[in-house]
C-alpha cells in the first residue's frame, strides 16, 4: 500500500493477537498523502568542462567552466482515484534545458510487477562542445520487475533531433548529413540488475545494465541503426578500511541499410545550398547524426578528459566528432580520510571513443599524424585517435544525506593530441571548404591538457 504513492503513512495490527481463535482480523490506518508535491533544488558543476557556454571558440579541447543549474519539478499523485500520477520535471542550467511530462500507472493489469508510463521531453543541451543539440521525444514504456534486484525495460521512442547550426563550431559544408534534423523510431530493451548494498554510495555488491535499441524505417525512423550498451560495475571491501571498486562499459552502434541522397541542403546564413555527400565524410559515418553517436571522456567515464571529449576528431577545427563505439574502465580504492564523512580515492582510468568497433585498439602510443600541417587540406589529414588514453588521479569525498560531494583531480598520461583551426566560427566560415590551405597561419598542432579536475555530487559509479 506505501509503495503506491498514494498514502504517507500506513500502520497495521492485529486485532486481538492473544486470543486462542484461528482467525483473526488485521485492521490498517492509512493516512492520506498530499495530491500535489513540489521540489526545487539547485546545483553547480564546476570542472573542465566540453560544452560550456562560455567556451570560446577557439578552445577544442575543453575548457575551465562553471555551470550553475536549477530544478523545478510538481507532482499530481492519485490522478483518476486510481494510484496514477502526472509530473512535470524541469531543469535549467548553461548547459542545458530541459522540460519532461510523464504519466505513471503503476500495478498495469493489476500485477504487481507491472508498470507503465508515457512521457513526453524537450531538451535543448551544450554537453558537446561541438555543437548545441534540441530533441523532441515521445516514448511509452512497460516496466517488468523479475525479482527484487531485476528489471527489465521495454520501450518505445519517436523523436526529432537536430543540431543548432548556430552553435556548431564545425563547418557543415564539411559534414552535411551530420548536421542535418533527423526523425528517429527506436524500439530498445533495457536489463538492469542492482545487488548493491547502497545504490547512492555502494560498498559491496554488483550493479548491470545492458541497453539494446533498433532504428528502423517500420518505425517511422530515417535512419536504420542497431544500438548496444552495457556496463558492469562491482564493489568489493578489502578489510574494514578499504574498497575496490571497478566499472567497465562498452557501447556499439551499427547502421545498415542506409541510402546516400545524391545532394544535402545545407544553409548558411541566408544562403541555402545542396551539397553533393562526396564533399563530406564516408556514408558509413554519415548514417548516425551527431546527438546519436557516443560522446564519452570526463567524470563518469575517464577523468583524462574534460566531458565529451574523447574520440574521433573534426580534422578542420580539432572539435569531437563522436563515435560509434566506446570503451571505458575505471577502478578505485576508496578509503577513510577524516572520520566517518571524510574519505579518499586513488583511481586508475582508461578507454576512448572510436569510430567503430574496428578500429578498437589497446595501444598506449599515439600514431603521428599524416598530411596534417599548415597549408594542407583537410581532407588529405590522417590523425590517430584509436588508442586506450589512461589517467590516474586522487579524489576526496564528504559524506552528505543527498550523496557524497565529489572533487576528482586526474593526469591523463598520454593525452591526444591533434591539428585544428584556432579561430572564431565567423574566421571559419569565411575561411570556405579548406580553411587550413586558405589560412595555413590558423591551423595548429593542439592538445588536450594533461590536468583535469572535476566537482560533482555522487560517487562516479
Amino acid at each position: 500500500l506505501y509503495d503506491l504513492g498514494i498514502f504517507s503513512r500506513v500502520d497495521s495490527a492485529i486485532q486481538d493477537p492473544d486470543g486462542e481463535t484461528s482467525e483473526k482480523f488485521v485492521l490498517y490506518q492509512m493516512d492520506e498523502a498530499r495530491r500535489y508535491s513540489l521540489a526545487v533544488g539547485v546545483g553547480a558543476e564546476f570542472a573542465r568542462i566540453g560544452g560550456c557556454q562560455t567556451c570560446p571558440d577557439t578552445a577544442p579541447a575543453g575548457a575551465t567552466g562553471f555551470s550553475p543549474r536549477v530544478t523545478f519539478d510538481i507532482t499530481r499523485s492519485n490522478t483518476w482515484g486510481m494510484g496514477h500520477s502526472v509530473s512535470l520535471r524541469t531543469r535549467a542550467s548553461t548547459l542545458e534545458r530541459q522540460g519532461l511530462l510523464s504519466y505513471a500507472w503503476p500495478r498495469f493489469a493489476d500485477s504487481d510487477t507491472l508498470n507503465v508510463s508515457f512521457t513526453g521531453l524537450y531538451e535543448d543541451s551544450r554537453d558537446v562542445n561541438t555543437f548545441s543539440a534540441k530533441r523532441e521525444e515521445g516514448s511509452a514504456q512497460l516496466s517488468q520487475r523479475f525479482t527484487k534486484a531485476t528489471t527489465l525495460f521495454y520501450r518505445f521512442t519517436y523523436r526529432r533531433v537536430s543540431v543548432d547550426q548556430s552553435t556548431l563550431k564545425i563547418s557543415p559544408l564539411l559534414i552535411p548529413l551530420l548536421a542535418q534534423p533527423v526523425r528517429l523510431g527506436l524500439l530498445s530493451l533495457n536489463w538492469v540488475q542492482d545487488r548493491r548494498d547502497d545504490p547512492i554510495d555502494p560498498h559491496k555488491g554488483i550493479y548491470n545494465t545492458l541497453d539494446l535499441g533498433l532504428a528502423e524505417h517500420t518505425f517511422g525512423s530515417q535512419r536504420n541503426f542497431l544500438r548496444f550498451l552495457a556496463r558492469n560495475s562491482t564493489y568489493h571491501p578489502l578489510g574494514k578500511r578499504l574498497w575496490l571498486a571497478r566499472s567497465t562499459e562498452f557501447g556499439q552502434i551499427y547502421s545498415f541499410h542506409y541510402q546516400a541522397p545524391a545532394c544535402t541542403p545545407v544553409t548558411s546564413g541566408n544562403i541555402t545550398t545542396c551539397l553533393p555527400v562526396t564533399s563530406g565524410p564516408t556514408p558509413s559515418s554519415e548514417a548516425i547524426p551527431l546527438p546519436e553517436r557516443f560522446f564519452g571522456g570526463g567524470g563518469t567515464s575517464n577523468r583524462g578528459f574534460p566531458d565529451y571529449q574523447s574520440g574521433p576528431r573534426d580534422p578542420t577545427t580539432g572539435f569531437p566528432l563522436g563515435g560509434n563505439a566506446l570503451l571505458f574502465n575505471q577502478t578505485e580504492l576508496r578509503f577513510p580520510l577524516v572520520g566517518n564523512n571524510i574519505g579518499g580515492v586513488l583511481f586508475h582510468d582508461f578507454g576512448n571513443t572510436f569510430a567503430n568497433v574496428a578500429s578498437l585498439s589497446f595501444r598506449v602510443k599515439q600514431h603521428s599524424p599524416q598530411g596534417c600541417s599548415p597549408g594542407s587540406a583537410a581532407q588529405s589529414c590522417s590523425e590517430d585517435f584509436n588508442y586506450m588514453v589512461h589517467a590516474v588521479g586522487f579524489g576526496l569525498r564528504y559524506r552528505t544525506p543527498i550523496g557524497p560531494f565529489r572533487v576528482d583531480l586526474g593526469y591523463s598520461i598520454n593525452p591526444p593530441s591533434f591539428f585544428g583551426f584556432k579561430g572564431s566560427q565567423q574566421d571559419l566560415i569565411n575561411a570556405g571548404v579548406n580553411p587550413c590551405a586558405h589560412t595555413p597561419t590558423k591551423c595548429v598542432e593542439q592538445s588536450v591538457s594533461h590536468f583535469q579536475f572535476f566537482f560533482s555530487i555522487g560517487q562516479t559509479f
